[in-house]
Order: C-alpha cells, then structure tokens, then sequence
C-alpha cells in the first residue's frame, strides 16, 4: 500500500521531503512541526497542473529561505471553483486584500 491509497494524515520529521517520494505523496495531508499542515495536491481547482501552478505562484523569503506559493488572484480563482462556504468567507477577504494592495499579486 502506498501513502496515496491510505488517504490519511501523516507526520513529518523533519521538514524535508525528497523528489523521490513526491508522487506517493500526492493527496496526503502532511503535518509538519515548522509549517502545520501541507496538503499535497496533483492540480489545484481553477489553477490546473504543475505547469500552471508553476506560472500562477510567486516566490515569497521566509525566514528559512524563498518558497514558492499560489498568487494571489489564482488563490482567488481556486476558492472560487471550489465554492465552499469556508472558500467564500476567504474570498471577500483576499479580494480586500488585493485591493488594499493595488491589485499586485502577492
């Protein structure tokens, strides 16, 4: 049985996941000690696959060095084709803050 088919939450230590183990990753929850929960998606919802998560992220420093996350308008644009309550709740407030900052992707 790989990771993939337990479809369960699994804790990380440490904070380093390798190529190699990527794919049995894909929709498994990670919990981890420095960054809480890492969800390990093959597409994102109204963002597509690697490649287009790829062009639709933003490269932000933290303190341990730069990470890639989803853009801000297509966070957006997921939660929207998403359509949770939770998802729309966070809607009114990333288009707040995309207005706040003038419209530039974070």
């Amino acid at each position: 049985m790989s990771l993939q088919d337990t479809n369960q939450e699994f804790e990380v230590l440490p904070n380093v996941i390798i190529r190699g183990i990527c794919n049995a990753l894909r929709g498994a929850t990670l919990v981890t000690q420095d960054f809480g929960v890492i969800d390990c998606l093959s597409e994102v919802a109204g963002v597509g696959g690697y490649g287009d998560v790829l062009q639709a992220s933003v490269i932000v420093n933290l303190s341990f060095g730069p990470c890639r996350m989803l853009g801000l308008d297509a966070l957006i644009r997921s939660k929207e084709t998403l359509g949770r309550e939770q998802d729309l709740a966070a809607i009114r407030q990333l288009r707040a803050i995309r207005e706040r900052r003038g419209r530039q992707d974070l």
